[in-house]
């Protein structure tokens, strides 16, 4: 499942929670939501995956295509992370490298300009 919020506190800031799997067809909803904020101009994206199970491959290259078109726009897009499965995954594929990576949301919030 997958919820996009703006954040009350900071207007600039887009909130999309993920929750469960997040598979093939969750991957591609994923890419559309964050896609649909770009066109809203909405270039800060904070994504709330602490009720995250699992992600496939293709929602992480999804994540990090975003993130490189949203770079282009000066925007980021962070997560927040708590999952220790999902951390290791993070880790061991380097993405927590490409990604900041928070384990709270207003941890993340405040890190946006």
């Amino acid at each position: 499942m997958i919820k996009r919020e703006r954040n009350d506190n900071a207007d600039s800031v887009e909130i999309i929670t993920l929750d469960g799997r997040i598979d093939q067809d969750a991957s591609e909803e994923l890419e559309s939501c964050i896609q649909g904020c770009l066109d809203e101009g909405r270039t800060n994206i904070c994504i709330d995956m602490i009720n995250v199970k699992h992600v496939c491959s293709s929602a992480l290259g999804a994540l990090v295509a975003k993130k490189r078109k949203i770079k282009d726009t000066d925007g980021d897009i962070k997560l927040i992370i708590v999952n220790e499965n999902l951390l290791r995954l993070f880790q061991t594929t380097m993405l927590d490298k490409v990604f900041e990576i928070f384990d709270s949301k207003r941890e993340c919030l405040t890190t946006f300009d």
